[in-house]
């Protein structure tokens, strides 16, 4: 017999441990998976420990292996060798216990809510622990008589009417978006078109221009036709008629290269034949992203922008599980290319001449110690992000500068408006950057970088240089954002949860220089200038190395085989249950979501 001992949750994963009363464990052929009321296989689950008589088992919630949550239903954990059934674990525990393993999680900035809970199956003779699974959306009911249930009405009569016409124009503008696609599409599905498509900035952001410059630089824009769809839609406001062009040159396109979320397709779904290639703007950073941080306020829905990532990049295949759990894909779809804008970051004619040129400019910074201060922002959005300068101690950190000959850079994140309160009679060793366009090439002149959560170190790593972190919120920066690993084993320097111990650790040179060189060679599989011909090669022309092609397609094999299992279900679980038919439910959620 196998008892559940413990549930525990990290994030979107679901750890079980379990306990069985002989070394069934010992057998390596043995295979868990989570099994529906109709003894249909949705999602096997991974081994994390092994013992003669101890097991601990995990399944992403988000991710049953076809890029979608684990669909509405009731579930049990069945224990199998070669398909055939051995037994079934039952609960061990009590009803308090069982409570207290549930989640919710809200996404859509509340609108919606998937539920995981966990109970006793009442038709068996032992109290066999089964998973429930469960989708509300706002406004999508299935029972009519919740349908009619009455609601509080706190919308005046002129709202309501405002409502409906909205609703009616949104209905007709998704309509017509829908038919221009398809338009767009039939005419165009066979040509060779890419576009460079991103809502957050209205000219091509840095990662975009590399790759762009590289395409023509080989005479790429000569075979392929090359579009843009460039705007700023969290700052500025746009047109119907912008968005209908925006969505025809997303119909004409066989290609889609992104480096954010695009809105757009959280509720439009392409044609299997596109390819969308996510070239992630923000590297690895630590602040959750996608569904990483799923529950959290305005994180993504069960469907998304995310899902369709035909691939996405990263700098290595060690790290390549964090993107696919920010975007809810297979593990197989992370392609270690390394990012495009460190093509011209690693130029040593590059880095000659910006170094130039900001001494140029700065001649302050000439024969002294450079230290970065460039922290990212708190805050939900751009709308009202910050940084707490009064945390700062200014005047220690001048004396500093001044004994040692050193001049101190504030970078600021760009959503941080204004300059850096600095006072006159710091700035013969402070300045301001906010101004400065490109922080990666402050690195070249920078001795030293303080920062907290940002994606930066990772760019500064490749200048082998110390570092210092002040995450003085950690603990609630990882509630409200959540941190989608470890931080205090992942950062590449020395800790200080004070400005004080950013002090001592600069007076006494303590950065702790070694894990510089260790997490390098784990967030960097390639140290060099041919980020964007990979991008090219494998992704864009499709030539992509037998290796990554081969793992692609036996995990989408595997995961077939996995849900083609079919349990013979005991007649006492087939008995009539309340609710809709979940066999399908999967596809349901899709396309409730769509």
């Amino acid at each position: 017999m196998i008892y559940v001992r413990n549930i525990e949750w990290e994030r979107i994963h679901l750890y079980i441990e379990l306990e069985a009363d002989d070394d069934l464990f010992s057998n390596e052929s043995v295979r868990y998976f989570l099994v529906n009321r109709f003894g249909e296989v949705k999602v096997e689950f991974k081994k994390v420990s092994c013992e003669k008589n101890r097991l601990r088992l995990t399944i992403n919630i988000t991710n049953s292996g076809i890029n979608r949550c684990i669909g509405n239903g009731t579930y049990k954990i069945y224990a199998a060798i070669d398909e055939e059934l051995v037994t079934i674990p039952i609960f061990d525990g009590t009803t308090e216990t069982l409570a207290m393993w549930g989640r919710n999680f809200n996404y859509l900035t509340n609108k919606g809510v998937y539920t995981v809970s966990f109970m006793v199956d009442e038709y068996t003779e032992q109290p066999e622990l089964q998973l429930l699974f469960y989708n509300a959306r706002v406004g999508k009911y299935s029972d009519k008589a919740v349908r009619d249930m009455p609601v509080a009405v706190t919308e005046t009569p002129a709202e309501i009417r405002q409502r409906k016409r909205r609703n009616k124009t949104q209905k007709f503008l998704t309509k017509m978006y829908g038919r221009t696609y398809r338009f767009n599409r039939f005419f165009n599905k066979n040509k060779k078109t890419i576009l460079f498509l991103t809502e957050k900035d209205d000219k091509l952001p840095l990662n975009m221009q590399e790759l762009y410059n590289k395409m023509k630089e080989r005479g790429l824009d000569k075979e392929y036709t090359i579009d843009f769809s460039l705007r700023n839609t969290e700052t500025m406001e746009y047109s119907k008629w912008s968005s209908a062009k925006m969505i025809a040159k997303i119909g004409r396109a066989n290609t889609i290269i992104v480096d954010d979320h695009i809105p757009f397709f959280d509720n439009f779904v392409l044609d299997e034949d596109v390819k969308m290639i996510q070239i992630w703007h923000a590297g690895a950073g630590f602040k959750g992203v996608g569904y990483s941080r799923w529950g959290h306020y305005g994180c993504p829905g069960i469907f998304s922008c995310h899902r369709q990532y035909t691939y996405c990049i990263s700098g290595s295949k060690e790290i390549s599980h964090f993107f696919s759990e920010q975007f809810g894909i297979l593990d197989e779809q992370i392609i270690p290319t390394g990012m495009p804008r460190m093509d011209s970051y690693l130029d040593e004619n590059v880095r000659k001449d910006a170094t130039k040129r900001i001494y140029d400019t700065y001649p302050i910074l000439k024969d002294r110690k450079v230290i970065l201060f460039a922290p990212t922002y708190r805050g939900q959005n751009r709308k009202n992000a910050y940084y707490p300068y009064e945390l700062i101690d200014f005047e220690g950190l001048y004396s500093y500068a001044g004994k040692h000959n050193a001049v101190v850079l504030f970078k600021m994140h760009p959503w941080v408006e204004g300059d850096v309160p600095i006072e006159e009679k710091y700035k013969d060793r402070f300045v301001s950057m906010n101004s400065y366009p490109n922080i990666n090439e402050l690195f070249y002149v920078t001795d030293l970088l303080i920062t907290d959560y940002s994606s930066s170190m990772y760019e500064f790593l490749l200048m082998n240089k110390p570092m210092l972190f002040f995450p003085f919120d950690k603990n609630q920066y990882s509630v409200s954002r959540g941190f989608h690993r470890d931080y205090d084993s992942n950062v590449p320097g020395k800790i200080c949860y004070t400005f004080e111990e950013i002090l001592k650790a600069l007076e006494n040179e303590d950065y702790e220089y070694e894990k510089v060189g260790q997490m390098l060679s784990k967030y960097f599989d390639n140290v060099d200038t041919h980020n964007c011909d990979r991008i090219i090669d494998w992704l864009i022309v499709g030539d992509l190395p037998k290796k990554y092609a081969d793992a692609l397609e036996k995990k989408k094999e595997e995961v077939r085989a996995v849900r083609s299992i079919t349990f013979p279900i005991p007649e006492e679980s087939e008995e009539e249950e309340d609710g809709d038919d979940e066999r399908d439910d999967d596809k349901n959620d899709e396309k409730n979501d769509e």
